[in-house]
C-alpha cells in the first residue's frame, strides 16, 4: 500500500492506495482517506503527519500480507435506499437446510411430485412449513409471511399451502 499526497491550493490530502487488477487491468484504489495534513496534525499533537501516515501506510500493508486487516465501512445517513429495495434478509433457516437436505427430504418430495403432478414445487412448500415452524411456531400464513423474508423468497403462493397440504 502507497501513501498518497494530494495537493490542492488551500490544502494538502493524504490517501491510502493499493494496485489491484480488475477485469485483467491494473487500477489503483483508495483503501483509506486519512485527512488533510493540516487536520491530521491536531490530531497527533504536533507529530509529523506524513511520517505518520507513511508508517500506518506500512502497518496496512503488513496486515494486508498476513490476511488480517481491519476494513472500516462507513455509512451516509444521508443517502437514501430505494423503495422496494430489500437489504435485511432472515438467515437462521440456514442451518435447518442443511439437515432438510441430509434427511433427503427434497428427494422425497421430488418423488411425490412425480406421482401426484403438483402444479407447483412442492420441495418449496414443504421446506418452508419446516423451517418456519421450528424457528417461529406460528399460523400457515404467517410462516409463509415469515418465509418471503428469507434469502430464498418462496416460489409457490399461499394458496398452494391451504389447498393440498395440511400440516
Amino acid at each position: 500500500m502507497v501513501l498518497i499526497k494530494s495537493q490542492s491550493k488551500n490544502s494538502t490530502s493524504l490517501y491510502i492506495t493499493k494496485c489491484v487488477r480488475e477485469n485483467g487491468r491494473r487500477t489503483t484504489k483508495i483503501i483509506e482517506k486519512l485527512g488533510t495534513v493540516d487536520s491530521l496534525q491536531r490530531k497527533l499533537d504536533g507529530a509529523d503527519p506524513i511520517l505518520w501516515a507513511e508508517e500506518y501506510a506500512h502497518k496496512l500493508t503488513q496486515q494486508d500480507k498476513e490476511g488480517r486487516r481491519k476494513i472500516k465501512l462507513e455509512y451516509s445517513p444521508l443517502k437514501r435506499i430505494p423503495k422496494g429495495e430489500r437489504r435485511c434478509f432472515s438467515t437462521g433457516y440456514l442451518f435447518l437446510q442443511k439437515i432438510y437436505h441430509e434427511l433427503k427430504l427434497d428427494k422425497i418430495c421430488g418423488k411425490i411430485e412425480k406421482r401426484q403432478n403438483f402444479d407447483f414445487d412442492l420441495n418449496s412448500v414443504l421446506s418452508r412449513l419446516v423451517y418456519g415452524r421450528i424457528l417461529f411456531p406460528d399460523s400457515k400464513l404467517a410462516t409463509y409471511e415469515q418465509s418471503s423474508k428469507f434469502i430464498e423468497p418462496p416460489n409457490f403462493e399461499i394458496q398452494h399451502v391451504y389447498e393440498r397440504l395440511t400440516l
